[in-house]
């Protein structure tokens, strides 16, 4: 099983060595570009290369580490823009290796010091394309790096395919999937119910760990919310000392003051047993404002 947590971090790694070599390669073919004659297209191109890596690197780093600005972090952008790269870097390199060779042999076509052809190499390099020998020295060391460069590319685009992949089988990014709880709840709620943790509900002789209020007393008992409230309300109107307990029989407000009604007309309890409301006025038909039809 692919390990998600290490590939990300890995992902992360290879693109900041990316924008640290970038600087490297910048340097070196800055070098060649310096010297004398005139620079060839492909040096100009892997320097172009080095400065266009600094906008995808900020797209590739950034986006996904943000939640605004995550959707922007496509798994089909992200592989999109790693081959592009990946191709970009390649042709870099390989044009630039191109050039160097074709100047090296024209020099040796074209030189008529004897020495130096004998020599070869860069030394020929002069006649060959009009820049110096350093220029060839230089394009060497950059045709090294930029197939470094190229790897790393490669690399990531490994990692961003994977993403893509599993984005089409599931419909969410593995950077982002959160569908399997993480270690760490996990492990706290495994310490919750554990035996040995000071913090845990239950120990392993089913006993309380923490003393309790008079309330959780009545939870640990197993009563029920009702009764609990009933016992408040005993406590209230009964001056019984006891406390309420399940099966004890309760008395429910018979120390109460009757029921008054609204504004103090309740049912009438007559003596035969039968309830009638209180007397009232026999015509209930509305006699608008002020009593007056």
């Amino acid at each position: 099983m692919v390990n998600v947590g290490v590939m990300k971090k890995a992902n992360l790694g290879l693109h900041g060595f990316q924008a640290l070599w970038s600087i490297v390669v910048m340097g070196v073919i800055s070098a060649s570009m310096l010297a004398e004659g005139r620079a060839g297209s492909s040096a100009k191109f892997m320097f172009t290369m080095c400065w266009l890596n600094v906008p995808a690197l900020i797209y590739l780093i950034m986006t996904p580490r943000f939640q605004r600005t995550q959707m922007f972090a496509h798994p089909y952008w992200v592989i999109g823009i790693n081959v592009f790269f990946s191709v970009l870097w390649f042709a870099a390199f390989v044009s630039l290796a191109t050039y160097t060779n074709k100047g090296i042999a024209n020099g040796e076509k074209k030189e008529k010091d004897d020495k130096l052809k004998k020599q070869g190499g860069c030394a020929v390099f002069k006649a060959g394309t009009g820049e110096a020998e350093k220029a060839c020295q230089m394009n060497k060391s950059a045709i090294g790096l930029g197939v470094f460069m190229w790897f790393l590319w490669l690399g990531t685009t490994a990692i961003a395919g994977y993403a893509a992949w599993y984005y089409s089988k599931h419909s969410v990014s593995p950077f982002e999937d959160l569908s399997t709880p993480s270690h760490d709840i996990q492990e706290t709620t495994k310490d919750a119910f554990s035996s040995n943790d000071e913090y845990s509900l239950i120990n392993k002789n089913g006993q309380r760990t923490h003393d309790y209020d008079e309330d959780d007393t009545d939870l640990e008992h197993g009563r029920s919310a009702s009764v609990a409230s009933s016992r408040y309300q005993h406590s209230a109107y009964s001056h019984e000392t006891h406390d309420a307990h399940p099966g004890r029989p309760l008395s429910w407000a018979n120390e109460r003051e009757p029921y008054a009604g609204i504004g103090g007309h309740a049912p009438i309890a007559p003596a035969d047993g039968g309830m009638s409301m209180p007397h009232g006025p026999d015509d209930y038909s509305y006699q608008g404002a002020g009593g007056r039809l």
